[in-house]
């Protein structure tokens, strides 16, 4: 019996010891450059999602850089996602052509479908060729952009179906001879988000176009709207809504939707969803759209 419990003490202390792997530290943002396929470089701030989770790829408006995504990044950490916010070409940190003279945005031209500005699909697809490089699939990737690049966003997401899906804040028709119809009447059946606020006239009336081509383009069960009652661009999206935002990302799906007026002055209540009415057979040719 004893020769029996000496050997069972060995073997206890031969045993291997399972010990809970050691958590991971979370991932640390990086200073990253994308190299557009016509030689622009751009600067960008690059964060890796925790796990499997999605990597939401941040498009500025014209005339700003990548700082304008700072309220999202703490949120975006926090729920895991992954980000890639960079500087549009003339913009931020992205100023050397590929002659390597500089130049801004003030410098590009306004219209012309091959203008800077539509040359900027460019930069977006040198960040999805980054994450790519990344691992990140195009099912994980999210486009979200402002405005100019809430066209942009759209447009590059007509063209690379992989995409999961796109937040577009505060799209117009026309920005710099970026159009937003015709790519979105390509776009397909996927999750997208609209957000706008009423209290501009154009803007809404332009938005209610996209909103009803965005039902009959994706289907009604893929096309959600976020509309307050005041605000366009950047500042459409803050602390007080970020969260619904980012909820939508893991559940592309909102509330029902309610019906409201289309009279921009009236102006739903904030954060409430919006449905136009029946699109325009054509909307016409928009009008040059600049940032205000």
């Amino acid at each position: 019996m004893k020769a029996l419990a000496v050997a069972a003490a060995v073997l206890a202390l031969c045993a291997p010891v399972h010990r809970p792997a050691a958590a991971q530290p979370p991932a640390e943002e990086e200073r990253v450059t994308l190299a557009a396929e016509d030689g622009w470089n751009l600067g960008a701030r690059y964060l890796k999602a925790a796990g499997d989770a999605p990597t939401v790829v941040l498009i500025h408006t014209q005339k700003s850089d990548l700082s304008e995504w700072e309220p999202w990044f703490k949120p975006l950490k926090r729920y895991g996602f992954g980000y890639l916010a960079f500087d549009l070409r003339g913009h931020g940190n992205s100023f050397v052509r590929p002659d390597g003279s500089t130049a801004t945005w003030r410098a590009f031209a306004v219209d012309g479908q091959d203008n800077e500005y539509n040359k900027m699909l460019r930069d977006v697809e040198a960040a999805l060729a980054f994450l790519s490089t990344n691992s990140v699939t195009g099912e994980k990737t999210v486009l979200a952009g402002s405005v100019l690049g809430a066209n942009l966003a759209i447009k590059a997401a007509a063209i690379h179906p992989e995409v999961g899906m796109v937040i577009a804040i505060s799209p117009v028709l026309n920005v710099n001879a970026v159009l937003s119809v015709n790519p979105l009447r390509a776009y397909g059946r996927r999750p997208l988000l609209l957000i706008a606020g009423a209290d501009r006239a154009r803007q809404y009336t332009e938005f209610q176009i996209l909103n009803s081509t965005a039902k009959i383009a994706c289907g009604r069960e893929n096309a959600q709207v976020i509309v307050e009652a005041g605000g366009f661009g950047p500042g459409l999206v803050n602390k007080y809504n970020i969260r619904r935002v980012l909820d939508w990302i893991k559940n592309p799906r909102l509330p029902e939707v309610v019906e409201l007026s289309s009279a921009a002055a009236a102006g739903p209540e904030p954060g409430a969803a919006e449905q136009a009415g029946t699109p325009p057979e054509d909307p016409g040719t928009p009008p040059e759209y600049d940032n205000e």
